[in-house]
């Protein structure tokens, strides 16, 4: 690990030890929190079976999308702006951005939460109407909480940020499992009441955490053009929610076609699938706000430099797992029960979108943080509508193989496309480190 940290940071300008140590506490808490929800997985797949999973993962898709919704793509927007005012020294301008961004997207979240009330009754959700309308008295925590770690990432505390946004919530979730799982069982109804509990907890305790590193800040009068922040955040609103119904809409068109088992074990499948990500979020917690800070001071090259390094390093660290998933995909899932075997060919499908989504690095991160963002829109509405055609046209034939397909086919084809933009746009290719790195392999033989 610190190996790893010190090749990510060395020679970028911008980067301090403080930084240094910003990226291993990153990646420590994200390696936690991606732990802690790998063993809630398991202790839900055992507890509730396929079919109860199933019920599960449909009810959090629905609150997630909605959560995404009320959020207004103001995370990407308050990272960009609350990085350059921190990098300022302006806290005014960050109390305001702050306030703003909190009261739009608990107000969004209380609108969005009563319009899904209203049209739950239509939704197509065997059995599972009950666990929907518990688990949406979570909706506005969950939408907060993103929220609140962005402004942990913009002001320097990217560990905190990624305790906050990924692990707080699994601290909660996994001892409330275990002891259900020590009692015996409990029902989807039971997991969905702790859920939103938990979710609550979570989000008051986050904010308890941002008033110790910024005291006070959140009653500080300041200023912000709020048209400026919504202008700059409804169109990350689109690539937000085109982004979230390209990684749900299998599941959807899986629980509109299929049984709720069949969903569970996709479900579980695409949460091994996702492990990786955790490494490439631990960097861009970093490497985000340095990506909106050196593009507003000129600093081509030293932008240029960070982007290659941190995809280097993030691709190097996550091939053993993904590797890993792509040869022994059975002896993963077996830690979910037996039942959940039958998706070993849809884990490899899907490791390997991720496989290339992590090789290119944070492409979209440098479109959003160099004020490309409606650039970025559009390549997730293209990628989005790209999944939903696939799955409708595949999950009837191929049932969760071929939702997949479909998914790991679209997250590839947005991470090229988002790539070839970055090169076009700003003349930065993060594919560098593949040169750098060869042309280190070649010192070190002619130095032998």
């Amino acid at each position: 690990m610190s190996s790893f940290v010190r090749l990510l940071t060395q020679r970028v300008p911008g980067l301090t030890n403080k930084r240094t140590l910003g990226v291993a506490a990153a990646f420590f808490a994200k390696a936690v929190g991606t732990g802690l929800a790998f063993l809630f997985s398991i202790l839900l797949a055992r507890l509730l079976g396929p079919a109860g999973t199933g019920v599960y993962f449909l009810a959090l898709t629905i609150v997630s999308i909605g959560a995404t919704i009320a959020r207004l793509g103001l995370e990407n927007a308050v990272l960009r702006f609350a990085s350059v005012a921190h990098d300022q020294g302006d806290r005014l301008t960050l109390a305001a951005l702050y306030q703003q961004s909190m009261g739009l997207v608990f107000v969004a979240g209380l609108a969005v939460v009563l319009v899904i009330w209203g049209v739950v009754q239509f939704l197509p959700i065997n059995g599972g109407k009950s666990v929907l309308l518990i688990m949406l008295l979570a909706l506005i925590p969950v939408a907060l909480i993103p929220l609140q770690a962005e402004f942990f990432k913009a002001t320097g505390a990217p560990g905190t940020a990624i305790f906050v946004q990924v692990a707080i919530l699994p601290i909660i979730l996994v001892m409330g499992a275990a002891i259900f799982f020590w009692k015996g069982g409990a029902s989807t109804q039971n997991i969905a009441v702790f859920y939103a509990i938990s979710a609550v907890l979570s989000v008051l305790f986050s904010g308890a955490i941002w008033n110790h590193h910024k005291p006070g800040l959140w009653r500080e009068r300041g200023e912000f053009n709020t048209r400026v922040l919504l202008r700059t955040s409804l169109p990350l609103l689109w690539v937000a929610s085109m982004y979230l119904v390209m990684s749900w809409t299998d599941i959807l068109v899986l629980g509109a076609w299929t049984d709720s088992a069949t969903v569970g074990v996709y479900g579980v499948a695409t949460r091994v699938a996702t492990l990786t990500a955790f490494i490439l979020i631990a960097v861009n917690s970093v490497v985000a706000p340095q990506f909106a800070a050196l593009y507003a001071q000129g600093s081509h090259n030293a932008l240029a430099r960070l982007a290659q390094r941190s995809t280097g390093w993030a691709f190097l660290a996550a091939l053993p797992i993904i590797l890993s998933l792509l040869l022994f995909p059975d002896w993963v899932l077996q830690f979910f029960g037996n039942k959940f075997l039958d998706g070993a060919a849809v884990l490899r499908i899907l490791s390997f979108g991720q496989l290339v989504s992590v090789a290119l690095g944070a492409v979209g991160y440098l479109l959003i943080m160099t004020g490309h963002e409606r650039l970025m829109k559009n390549i997730t509405i293209m990628s989005a509508l790209l999944n939903l055609i696939g799955n409708l046209i595949l999950v009837p034939f191929y049932g969760a193989e071929g939702a997949a397909v479909s998914t790991a086919f679209s997250l590839a084809f947005m991470s090229l496309l988002s790539y070839i933009l970055v090169i076009r746009r700003l003349n930065i290719n993060t594919l560098g480190y593949l040169f750098e790195g060869l042309l280190y392999c070649r010192n070190l033989k002619l130095l032998k």
